[in-house]
């Protein structure tokens, strides 16, 4: 038995010390897809440090379709040239470059690898350059890409676009903070890509183009932030005719010039610090949010938004209780209301609100839902706009208030007075958050 005992010790010492020194490749036995797959999830610098892990895995990186480089990670320029050199991928489906121009980056050498990039058939392509004052070209081969279908350019970058442009893929462009060698730079671009459908500018300030003709009959999607301050104002002219979503923000600046032409099929807009004026170009809007001045608004009784169902209305300015109520007047369809206070700043304004002489149409026949984020129980005209809402509609069936920092016991007389005037004859479902 004792014999027997130590036999049994012996050789089980024996399978641990083997199982000790036995080395499995396990990851080598992953399908090469799901190894690409994790690869992809990765920054590009630790998926090529990950090629110590597995013979498999030593040239696998070099299959990615996705590479991704970022100053912050990635500090020298060759190390990037030898990746995109030694890249085996048919195609490059993303190119995303982080960088900051200074002695280890030049944009010159920026230049040299989106040409590489292009090269290699790239579907998306994404430049961030941080810079004091250096401008990154961009090479012109990319405006005869035709396999590009998505660009983000983001600052310091100067586009001389020339008068033949090529690309006929893209679909996506955004050009945040970007220059333009001219005027025809850009509306060469655009000429340039018949089939784009999303359109994002953000504008600032010390640019040397400062008017904008966008006019793409294929564009759907439009998005402008301009905070430009300078002396010669920005100017726009949009013509977009089968656009459905338009966001104009920002335009600090009181001259800033907008006209907005053809928008027949537009669904959905988000109009911010913008002029009420452009509103006559909104009349086919289904979904509307609006944060204007509604200082003068007697525009508004020439157009009627029979399409418009929902309204989401910014209420941080002054006299907005009255542009409410010609937006009620002026939309007889509408079915769901959502009113905004600001959640970060105090604010108090004065006013005296006066009731429309007639019930707007829509609270009669079509609201359904009425929605007050930051409700003001305490300010007069909130609550006498709130009840006139609630007791003039037929159809609603929610309602919904919220209110951050309000007490217990003043919750409970808040919600009992809007509670009784809600009609009887609706089966509303009232809440206070």
């Amino acid at each position: 038995m004792v014999t027997s005992t130590y036999d049994i010790s012996k050789r089980d010492g024996e399978s641990i010390k083997n199982r000790g020194v036995v080395t499995e490749d396990r990851i080598s036995e992953l399908p090469e897809a799901l190894i690409l797959r994790i690869l992809s999830l990765l920054h590009t610098k630790v998926a090529i440090s990950t090629s110590v892990l597995s013979k498999q895995w030593q040239s696998l990186w070099k299959m990615l379709r996705n590479l991704k480089f970022d100053h912050r990670i990635e500090r020298e320029f060759g190390n990037v040239f030898r990746c995109l050199l030694s890249h085996k991928a048919p195609g490059l489906q993303s190119f995303h470059l982080n960088v900051k121009l200074d002695g280890r980056h030049n944009a010159m050498d920026t230049g040299i690898l989106i040409g590489i990039a292009l090269a290699r058939n790239v579907r998306e392509l994404v430049l961030e350059v941080c810079s004091d004052n250096e401008h990154v070209t961009l090479p012109k081969c990319l405006y005869k890409c035709e396999t590009l279908e998505t660009l983000k350019l983001l600052t310091r970058v100067t586009m001389d676009v020339p008068s033949t442009v090529c690309m006929k893929s893209l679909r996506t462009l955004h050009i945040h903070y970007i220059d333009f060698m001219d005027e025809k730079s850009l509306l060469n671009l655009l000429s340039g890509c018949p089939n784009l459908e999303n359109l994002e500018m953000h504008r600032s300030l010390g640019n040397s183009v400062n008017f904008f003709n966008i006019a793409v009959p294929s564009l759907q999607r439009l998005s402008i932030y301009d905070v430009y301050y300078g002396y010669d104002h920005n100017s726009y002219v949009i013509n977009a005719p089968s656009l459905k979503y338009l966001k104009l923000d920002g335009f600090k600046t009181p001259e800033s010039c907008l006209k907005i032409e053809n928008l027949p099929e537009l669904v959905e807009a988000r109009i911010y610090n913008v002029s009420e004026k452009l509103m006559g170009s909104l009349t086919s809007v289904k979904r509307l949010s609006l944060a204007l001045s509604p200082l003068e608004m007697t525009f508004l009784t020439r157009n009627i938004f029979n399409q418009l169902v929902y309204l989401e209305l910014w209420i941080n300015k002054e006299g907005w209780w009255n542009f409410l109520t010609l937006m009620l007047v002026c939309s007889p369809n509408l079915q769901f209301l959502k009113l905004k206070a600001p959640s970060t700043q105090k604010y108090f304004l004065a006013g005296k609100w006066n009731e429309p002489k007639n019930v707007p149409e829509c609270l009669l026949l079509h609201l359904e839902t009425f929605m007050w984020e930051g409700y003001g129980w305490e300010r007069q005209v909130e609550v006498e706009v709130a009840k006139y809402i609630l007791s003039n509609t037929n159809h609603l069936k929610r309602a919904t208030f919220s209110r951050q920092q309000i007490r217990s016991k003043d919750r409970l007389v808040v919600v009992n007075d809007l509670k009784s005037v809600v009609k009887a004859t609706n089966s509303c479902q009232f809440q206070f958050k």
